[in-house]
């Protein structure tokens, strides 16, 4: 469950850079207006119905029209939270880079193949917003492994990395480590409107599935790729 008690505002950027190196995520509660986090939850409601009940997912902000979500990525307070983590936690300018940006929709029958899939994330820190989240049955947690490993040199290494991690037998693992409510393997209970960060490069994590007939959606920025501009990388996705 959670460990750490929620932080009531996005300015003291050192204490949350401390948490997410010290437990590998920070929580602002109420980091969205409740007027625009309603109108975005009645933006995921149609999009899922207008999808027949069914799991989506949208990248970018295109679509996204009318909601907090299409203009979250520019936010100037946003953009200079980011980088006041990226610096603190890395000893590093803060580059001037896009934020990859996706909105998932668990539903349906796909929710559970979209589920319990452990991974890392292709970018240093990690943006979630909850904007609908079930309030019965199973509510879908943030499951998170904190800062399971470094960041590599490397997008070879890194590629390995995610082969070792990214295959049957792993995924069988962890998912039998779940099931015994293993220690390593902390439960964040989401709330609608709060803003969750964490490093999704170097921590493992996952969703738990919710009930067919609900819904969860989370909004998601990425920021910075180290291996952006790694050749290999660049060279595998073009197979």
């Amino acid at each position: 469950m959670l460990a750490t008690a929620p932080l009531q505002t996005a300015t003291d950027t050192a204490e949350i850079a401390r948490r997410i190196d010290a437990d590998g995520y920070a929580v602002i509660e109420g980091y969205i207006p409740p007027a625009e986090l309603g109108s975005a939850q009645e933006f995921v409601r149609q999009a899922v119905a207008r999808n027949g009940g069914n799991y989506l997912s949208i990248r970018g902000a295109n679509g996204l029209e009318g909601t907090f979500l299409h203009s979250w990525p520019e936010d100037a307070d946003f953009i200079a939270l980011c980088h006041a983590i990226y610096e603190r936690t890395t000893g590093k300018v803060a580059p001037d880079a896009p934020f990859y940006q996706v909105l998932r929709c668990l539903s349906g029958r796909l929710a559970a193949a979209n589920s319990l899939n452990f991974h890392y994330d292709s970018y240093l820190l990690t943006a979630l917003i909850p904007i609908i989240i079930p309030e019965r049955g199973k509510t879908g947690d943030l499951l998170i492994m904190p800062n399971s490993r470094k960041l590599r040199s490397s997008y070879a290494l890194n590629f390995i990395d995610k082969i070792l991690l990214d295959n049957p037998l792993s995924q069988k693992v962890l998912r039998a480590r779940y099931e015994r409510g293993h220690r390593g393997i902390r439960h964040l209970k989401l709330t609608p409107g709060n803003l969750y960060l964490f490093n999704g490069y170097r921590s493992i994590h996952t969703n738990e599935a919710c009930d067919p007939d609900a819904i969860r959606s989370t909004a998601l920025l990425h920021y910075v790729d180290p291996h952006a501009d790694s050749a290999l990388k660049h060279l595998l996705r073009r197979q």
